[in-house]
């Protein structure tokens, strides 16, 4: 069965998976979930839906689970997922939904639960008085935009009836189902250890190309980075690695599962979930150096801001528009916390790969906002690693190619770009290919993957930044599009993009020399102009 919904004002068409229901088990008396689960789900169930071994695994570590709706505990015969919504939730069961699936493939689990924007005109009572008529209750008040909630739905079936039905009305700016889904990391496999990091320093080890490199060392012998925040989003941390530990600030946190309500934000690192990729991602930004431990990351002196959204990598995109939101100004998420301790360089790894990936409007509200306000108006540089894979179009994925994200895809040690999304949004490609970073069990390893091509880009970032820090975020990219290294032997249109390697491969010691060139004026961002501009800056969107 179809049914439709609206993302950013567009109609949308899912399928509705007919005879399979989602239901999260209630923790049991030790906190426990696993067990309830295991009663419960249904390999028949999963193998109907056409879910993969990962995503069941996901979700079942996350504690949906997904079941011939009437084996659901509380369930009569015959019921569906709907049913068990509308009836009195049982002790066993948290939450339950309809199965849906996009024309891409992805699944996602529907509830009760959107994301609602209500005219900028209203006041505060006024937008409270008008979720009430429409049948919604708010859950949450999301800072980064005027009348923007997180709600659930009271008077519908589920939220994409919710959806549908209050597009209609003129006070809606939008209202979009906030869909649980597994949101997966972009990491392949790992290749042999290698002793050395060659991404700073490639002096042909394992058969590499002298100087394919990053040129990080020029760009050491003037800045570290120094004073410069840089905020990582993944899934969790080790953050008392022993290389990361003393870069780690307070305002790090994670967002912890509050049952049916909307995720929690714990700030400081008690408890943080850990995570091999979101440890190797911040190695790769910012380990510390000269400390006899381990390598280096690309900004060794930077401050990290770690934030962990998804645990287990289950969640709607509400959770990850809070984070980038928290990283541009903190204020937003935490009351009374200082605005001006956020990020100034943001990067982020998660993304399902194939590249295909709808963006919310919640999502692309928070990025606008990160990319304008964050900085304290100068606006946030926002890096993110585009999807593994050959021939996958870039702007199949609306969060990677969104205007305000700078898209990295990864190179090899002979300079090539290897088995990354390509397209006209693929703005930087770094070393991504056999890099070696921290691990989440405290120790050093190599790995593969644009999610690390992406913190190397950011880390190079965040050194360039620390020798203007009154750049605007405009300034920040074109400093990274300029200096980059055309590489790869192949053809750079007259506005020097090529889809495979964007603007180049990049180069810290050419990002950090014209980095302290560039002229700022005081004044807000709109009055700051871009005193060195590269080919065909203006073509990008």
């Amino acid at each position: 069965m179809e049914r439709e919904y609206f993302v950013r004002g567009e109609r949308r068409t899912v399928e509705q998976v007919e005879d399979v229901a989602a239901v999260k088990v209630a923790p049991d008396e030790t906190g426990e979930r696993a067990g309830r689960a295991r009663e419960v789900e249904s390999t028949d169930a999963s193998r109907q839906a056409g879910l993969s071994d990962d995503d069941v695994d996901a979700f079942r570590r996350a504690g949906w689970v997904f079941v011939e709706p009437g084996a659901a505990p509380g369930a009569g015969a015959g019921a569906g997922a709907g049913d068990l919504m509308a009836r009195e939730t049982p002790d066993e069961v948290e939450r339950a939904g309809e199965l849906v699936r996009r024309p891409s493939g992805r699944v996602g689990i529907v509830t009760r639960r959107l994301t609602v924007q209500l005219d900028a005109g209203l006041s505060a009572d006024q937008a409270r008085a008008t979720l009430e008529e429409l049948g919604v209750v708010p859950l949450l008040t999301l800072g980064w935009a005027p009348n923007l909630f997180e709600v659930d739905t009271v008077r519908h079936d589920d939220a994409i009836a919710a959806s549908a039905a209050l597009d209609a009305d003129p006070r809606v700016v939008f209202a979009e189902p906030s869909f649980v889904e597994h949101v997966d990391q972009r990491l392949h496999p790992t290749d042999p250890r290698y002793g050395e990091q060659w991404q700073w320093l490639n002096t042909g080890q394992a058969g590499g190309t002298v100087g394919a490199d990053v040129h990080i060392e020029a760009a050491w012998d003037v800045t570290r980075g120094a004073g410069v925040r840089l905020a990582v989003i993944d899934n969790g941390f080790n953050a008392a690695h022993e290389d990361l530990q003393a870069a780690v600030v307070p305002e790090s946190g994670h967002f912890q599962s509050n049952g049916a309500n909307p995720a929690i934000f714990v700030q400081g690192t008690g408890g943080m979930p850990g995570s091999n990729h979101g440890t190797f991602c911040a190695g790769m930004a910012a380990a510390r150096q000269g400390n006899g431990r381990g390598g280096s990351g690309a900004a060794p002196e930077s401050d990290l801001l770690l934030i962990a959204a998804l645990g287990d990598q289950v969640g709607t995109q509400v959770t990850l528009a809070r984070a980038v939101s928290y990283a541009a100004d903190p204020s937003t998420v935490v009351a009374g916390a200082d605005p001006a301790s956020g990020a100034d360089v943001l990067v982020s790894s998660l993304g399902p790969n194939g590249a295909d990936w709808d963006l919310t409007e919640a999502l692309r509200l928070a990025l606008v906002f990160a990319g304008s306000q964050g900085r304290q108006g100068k606006g946030l540089a926002i890096f993110w690693a585009a999807s593994n894979g050959n021939n996958v179009d870039v702007l199949a994925d609306h969060v990677v190619s969104h205007p305000d994200v700078i898209a990295v895809v990864r190179s090899n040690r002979m300079d090539l770009e290897d088995n990354a999304a390509r397209g006209p949004e693929v703005e930087l490609i770094a070393p991504g290919v056999d890099v070696v970073s921290t691990t989440g069990a405290g120790g050093y390893g190599p790995s593969t993957g644009t999610s690390f091509a992406a913190p190397c880009a950011a880390g190079v970032a965040a050194l360039a930044l620390s020798m203007n820090t009154a750049m605007t975020r405009d300034q920040l990219r074109a400093v990274m599009h300029d200096s980059a290294d055309k590489i790869g032997g192949v053809a750079y249109d007259a506005n020097g993009h090529n889809d495979d390697y964007g603007f180049g491969r990049v180069n810290a010691a050419r990002a950090v020399e014209l980095a302290g060139d560039v002229v700022t004026e005081t004044g807000s961002a709109n009055s700051i102009a871009l005193v060195r501009q590269m080919p065909g800056w203006a073509s990008i969107p």
